[in-house]
């Protein structure tokens, strides 16, 4: 014991010597800093963007989370109703969409009624007084003699806030507006019948109040948090969200512009299909809320599990090009030109570009080469 004491003793008396010492002299500038080096990098990560950022409150709102049922919208039936749901193939909405869901009721009476619905991600929170905007896509058959009623509910079915519709044997998109009179945590969106009939749904939405109140936006909260690390930068989309596992489910941002009906979404690297909702238009918007410059991503060739021919990029450097011309071309240029029509007249000021991510080595440096020379060429600034 004396030994290990004795010990004890030495080594503290040795660290009490060896203490450095630093000295900083206020009035001396150090080494300069570019204002750009501070900043956030976004990935679609765990629900990071549906279930997080992006303020879409509908989870599984295209019914193809899982083509082979309607994941996250359970059936109920009151006392003398009957319900089938499947999701349908041939109805379609449009070309994107590969799914719809189709239900059909039948009902003993009108006080009886049968339906879907959905409790978003883990829960839909609602604030007493607020007005949620609700979107979808239905029709009907000739059978169906009621109407649909569209509906915010508690736990245990007490409506806060419904609308009633007549639904016609066409595909229309349908606009309502819903104020719960109580706030609840955990509530459910409802869409029900009391009448016989068969009827069909896509992209079916709802959003609270927007960050800026921007249409198809961001959460308030988690947007002003954003806004309150004073970024100078944003990087975006990813990651390994921008690879994929494979180039198939790649970030495609050509695919993630325009309305979201016609945005078909990708598979998700991290295990859940993405609507991307929040996509190249969204991002160029956050960052000009933000203040931020932004940092587009674009993808190499290269996933996990696969890689384009490094003597074949063409069409990733076209991918890349039109990125560009969409964020700060003229009106007058094919992919400037959209970007007016999706309602941003005046360029976005993109000033960089990462050349895929996060990746090294000669399988990555050969293909780095070739998209910097092409975008440089064209792009020189």
């Amino acid at each position: 014991m004396k030994q290990i004491l004795l010990s004890l003793i030495v080594i503290c008396a040795f660290s009490i010597q060896a203490q450095p010492r630093l000295n900083i002299d206020l009035n001396k500038k150090g080494v300069a800093i570019s204002s750009t080096q501070y900043g956030l990098f976004f990935e679609d990560i765990n629900h990071a963007a549906d279930g997080g950022l992006y303020a879409e409150l509908i989870r599984n709102r295209s019914f193809e989370d899982n083509l082979k049922a309607p994941d996250y919208w359970p059936t109920f039936k009151q006392s003398g109703a009957v319900i089938f749901t499947a999701l349908d193939s041939v109805n379609l909405l449009n070309s994107v969409q590969r799914k719809c869901l189709k239900i059909t009721t039948i009902s003993a009476n009108t006080t009886i009624r049968a339906g879907v619905y959905n409790t978003g991600f883990w829960g839909i929170n609602l604030v007493a007084g607020t007005p949620y905007t609700v979107t979808f896509f239905a029709k009907c058959d000739t059978t169906m003699k009621g109407k649909l009623l569209v509906s915010l509910e508690n736990a245990l079915a007490t409506k806060l806030a419904q609308s009633n519709i007549s639904l016609t044997t066409e595909w229309q998109k349908y606009t309502v507006t819903l104020t719960p009179t109580t706030s609840t945590a955990n509530a459910r969106f409802v869409l029900s019948a009391n009448s016989t009939g068969t009827m069909w749904f896509d992209m079916v939405s709802m959003f609270p109040p927007t960050f800026n109140n921007r249409t198809n936006g961001l959460r308030k909260d988690l947007a002003q948090m954003l806004v309150e690390t004073k970024p100078k930068f944003l990087r975006f989309p990813g990651g390994c969200f921008v690879e994929g596992d494979v180039l198939a489910n790649r970030f495609q941002w050509k695919n993630t512009i325009g309305p979201i009906e016609e945005r078909p979404g990708h598979q998700n690297l991290w295990g859940y299909k993405t609507t991307d909702g929040l996509g190249f238009y969204e991002y160029l918007l956050l960052c000009e809320d933000l203040g931020a410059e932004p940092l587009y991503v674009v993808n190499v060739g290269l996933a996990h599990n696969d890689y384009q021919n490094k003597n074949d990029l063409s069409a990733y450097i076209q991918d890349a090009l039109d990125a560009i011309e969409y964020a700060i071309g003229p009106e007058t240029s094919k992919w400037g030109a959209l970007r007016v029509k999706n309602g941003h007249p005046k360029p976005f000021p993109l000033k960089y570009i990462e050349i895929g991510n996060e990746d090294f080595g000669p399988v990555y440096w050969e293909r780095y080469e070739k998209i910097y020379q092409a975008l440089h060429r064209q792009y020189p600034d």
